[in-house]
């Protein structure tokens, strides 16, 4: 049996695609590992009985340029690490999903002459896989005017498609359908502070459950059920109309290909961020697929005329993009290709 090592992390949107490649291969009869940093993926890939390796890595600061002339000395240990794992499990081909703590593992994979396939989520090109789709075999992206890349468009797992509502109301005790409020994987300060002053009025249009990241000043309002993470998001997918998200090319996917409404609020370009979440929402603006809040007109009157707006519409047409399996044939195609490894 094969081995394909999957990279990726720092946040979910780096994560679930990942996974979603991760079950197609392993239907085509795959071993699969996964690589990645000390970050949030480790407990994300495992909760899949996915075996995951971290090794040291370095993250590109906007915020603090001076911190990154650590960053090659960080890379060279990484490496190091990431080759003699990718050596014991005789590793037939590497996917890189983007994000800092894919690079050491391409970097090895490299060295090691074994192939690389890389995927792209957002609409431009992020850093890390600027640099591997330099030497990558494919490089695989999820919008078709991404430059540099095949569109093959962004995986999402096929459990999304298997939510059901019926369940989510049992679990949390709601009726009907939901407005579902989402700050990405690691929550987000401007969306909470918002949703939490807009709560009552939120509550009495419809049951709000607000995915909050590790918060504790959520407020106790009769409609409202706050969540730090959520395992069962099929579930909260297949009982919501309208879903409000950052714009993460992941969280993006996957909302669309089940037809629901969105309001997007994305992260600015900054210290802290590229702008691809604007670039990304801009784009779904431009097809009819959301509505789009930036950051700096958040407000109450603002969310609450959105949220109306969006309620009086009726949902879209699931899409049910099948890119994960795209992704995985590509990958076995380049593992017999280069089978003399």
């Amino acid at each position: 049996m094969r081995t394909v090592l999957l990279s990726g992390g720092g946040t979910a949107g780096h994560v679930m695609p990942a996974i979603a490649v991760a079950e197609e291969l392993r239907k085509m009869g795959f071993n699969v590992i996964f690589g990645g940093g000390s970050g949030m993926e480790k407990g994300i890939v495992e909760s899949y009985k996915i075996q995951f390796f971290g090794v040291r890595n370095a993250k590109f600061s906007r915020r603090n340029p001076f911190s990154n002339v650590k960053i090659p000395f960080l890379l060279s240990q990484g490496a190091k690490e990431a080759g003699k794992l990718l050596k014991e499990y005789r590793t037939a081909a590497l996917f890189c999903k983007g994000g800092y703590a894919s690079v050491p593992w391409a970097l090895a994979a490299r060295k090691l002459k074994i192939p690389v396939v890389c995927h792209e989520s957002d609409l431009s090109m992020g850093l890390g896989n600027r640099l591997v789709s330099s030497f990558a075999e494919k490089t695989l992206t999820s919008f078709p005017e991404t430059k540099g890349g095949i569109f093959v468009g962004n995986p999402v797992r096929r459990e999304i498609f298997s939510g059901s509502a019926e369940r989510a109301r049992k679990k949390y005790g709601f009726e009907g359908e939901i407005l579902l409020i989402l700050g990405g994987s690691q929550g987000s300060a401007a969306i909470n502070s918002c949703v939490f002053s807009a709560v009552k009025a939120l509550s009495v249009r419809q049951t709000v459950v607000h995915i909050t990241g590790k918060c504790d000043k959520a407020p106790q309002t009769k409609g409202y059920i706050p969540i730090e993470y959520a395992s069962d998001i099929a579930d909260l997918y297949a009982a919501a109309h309208t879903v409000v998200t950052r714009g993460g090319a992941g969280a993006l996917s996957e909302i669309s290909s089940l037809g629901k409404r969105m309001i997007v609020i994305p992260l600015p370009k900054s210290r802290f961020s590229r702008g691809d979440q604007v670039e990304n929402a801009e784009y779904y603006k431009k097809k009819g697929l959301c509505r789009v809040i930036p950051e700096e007109r958040l407000g109450i009157n603002e969310l609450l005329r959105e949220v109306d707006r969006e309620a009086a519409l009726p949902c879209l047409k699931p899409t049910n993009e099948h890119a994960a399996e795209k992704v995985a044939r590509v990958i076995a195609e380049v593992i017999r290709q280069n089978s003399d490894y």
